[in-house]
């Protein structure tokens, strides 16, 4: 299966800390901010979990020399949500507690698990102020989400979605999905706390920065936010425009079933990252 590394790599900052951490002095030589992102996932053991948390409060110390902000993303099936609420709960404080001040954000996953991620979101916020929790905009009840997040002021990243979901509880035209993208973002950039606008979408960014101008939005009220190696030239754009972008950094030794989930769980995810390699690789940008 390392057949596919040189594929994965692109996406990837490494199988390890040190190959991690080399990548994230470039990103913010360069001027951009970061998410660092330990792969794994839908653990079943304890064993399995307390090696995520071990692995997260050593990033952690290891990151403590840096001078920049940083912001963690977090599974909470990584952290043995599957297993016990409790125990999971006890891992991510440990997690949250070596982290602050910088942001910890929680993952979205699929949505047997949106519930319970919100829920633990909110149990933990009320005495760890830095935590953030990524929605994805194509579910329904994303509004009613958003609206609860936005009155604790809890730092949200607006993703499109990439699971694949039933069309009882999620928007499957992409268009009704941009629509809901954009009302949510607005909203964010409106009322929410430092939100994250997490999208390489041409269409939502001119929309975007179309609103941000008119509304008069400050550029220090909010982040966008692009995946590693994904659309570096949209990146390194809207850094010239003054506004905080941050690079969304995965990392680990599960990179194969992140990349073989992120490819074959919605065939759009594959039309997603061949064509923006393709519009990167031709200059294709329309914002400049």
């Amino acid at each position: 299966m390392h057949l596919l590394y040189p594929f994965a790599k692109r996406f990837i900052a490494g199988e390890n800390a040190q190959a991690a951490l080399q990548s994230i002095r470039k990103i913010y030589e360069n001027g951009f901010l970061s998410s660092m992102d330990i792969l794994g996932e839908n653990v079943n053991s304890r064993q399995q979990a307390e090696a995520a948390k071990d692995l997260y409060l050593d990033l952690i110390n290891k990151v403590g020399a840096f001078h920049n902000p940083m912001d963690y993303s977090v599974k909470l099936t990584q952290m043995g949500l599957d297993i016990d609420k409790n125990y999971c709960k006890n891992n991510l404080a440990a997690v949250l507690t070596a982290a602050a001040p910088n942001t910890v954000r929680f993952d979205m996953e699929g949505s047997d698990h949106t519930q319970s991620t919100l829920e633990m979101c909110l149990e933990l916020h009320a005495e760890h102020k830095h935590l953030g929790q990524a929605v994805q905009a194509y579910l329904f009840r994303t509004q009613d989400d958003v609206d609860q997040l936005v009155e604790k002021q809890i730092s949200v990243r607006l993703c499109k979605g990439a699971y694949k979901e039933n069309s009882s509880i999620a928007y499957q035209s992409m268009d009704k999905i941009r629509q809901n993208f954009l009302h949510l973002a607005f909203q964010l950039l409106k009322n929410g706390n430092q939100p994250a606008i997490a999208t390489h979408d041409e269409y939502l960014l001119s929309e975007i920065l179309s609103f941000v101008a008119r509304e008069k939005i400050s550029a220090e009220s909010f982040y966008f936010e692009m995946l590693y190696g994904v659309r570096r030239d949209l990146q390194k754009t809207l850094l010239k425009k003054g506004f905080r972008v941050r690079v969304y950094t995965p990392f680990g030794t599960a990179w194969l079933p992140y990349t073989i989930r992120r490819l074959l769980e919605k065939k759009e995810n594959i039309i997603f990252v061949v064509t923006q390699l393709f519009r990167e690789t031709f200059g294709l940008q329309k914002i400049k």
